[in-house]
Order: C-alpha cells, then structure tokens, then sequence
C-alpha cells in the first residue's frame, strides 16, 4: 500500500528541522552530534523531496506508474536485477580483499584488518546459505 503524502510531509519537516536544530549545537564535543544532525537531516530532508515528487508524478501519470510496474515485475526484468546484483556483490568481494591488502600494507590496527577479512567471509558463508536454501526451494 502506498503511503499518503501526509508521511513525507512529516519527514520532511523532521529533516528540516534536524538540519536547523545542528546549527544551533556548538561546542568542540558536540561537533559529532552536529554532523550526525545534518547528515540524517539532508538524507531525511532529499528522501522526502524525492517521495513527495514521485507521489506528485504518479499523481499526475497514473498509466506510465502502471507500466513501470508491470515492466518492474516481469521475469525477464527481474532475473535481469538479480544477476546484476550477484555480478555486483562479486566484484564488492575483491573490493573488500583489496581494502583488506591495502590495510596489512598501510599498518592498521590488527582489529580492523580482521573485521574486514570477517566481512569477506560472511560475504562467503551468507552465500553458501542461501545457495544451499534455494536449491531445497526450487
């Protein structure tokens, strides 16, 4: 069910004033909290334009929304999106190992070498489970 228009209003003013309301917070020690204010605020704040223009062009556009849906969920499209994930996340998994190469080379701390190597490899294991699921689905 889509969402009334009321919602994004609503968050587009909790945006709005997130990003206010950080201007107003001074002090070294609350610099952090500022910049999460503006950085949640400007990702609440473009959402909320974004939903609230797309709801407007639905609006006005009823039959092009009825045909990116069905276009959206035919089969071909959809194996489409799905290979293009799977040769996505093949390629973030030799980004992943290069960041944690390049960590070894610079002299990180040992923690955050492993953290990015555990990563990798639930990569990996989240992979084989759900290779191992779908084969029993299908």
């Amino acid at each position: 069910m889509a969402k009334n228009k009321s919602v994004y209003i609503v968050t587009l003013i909790i945006g709005i004033m997130l990003l206010i309301c950080s201007f107003f917070v001074r002090g070294e020690e609350l610099k952090t909290v500022s910049g999460v204010m503006i950085g949640v605020g400007s990702a609440i704040l473009g959402t909320s334009i974004a939903k609230l223009w797309m709801k407007n062009f639905e609006e006005k556009n009823p039959d092009i929304m009825k045909d990116n849906e069905i276009e959206f969920k035919d089969e071909r499209n959809t194996l489409i999106r799905y290979r293009a994930k799977a040769q996505a996340g093949d390629i973030i998994q030799w980004f992943i190992i290069g960041i944690a190469y390049l960590l070894i080379i610079i002299d990180a701390p040992l923690w955050v070498i492993l953290v990015t190597v555990g990563i990798f490899l639930l990569y990996n294991i989240l992979g084989v489970y759900f290779m191992s699921r779908y084969q029993k689905e299908m």
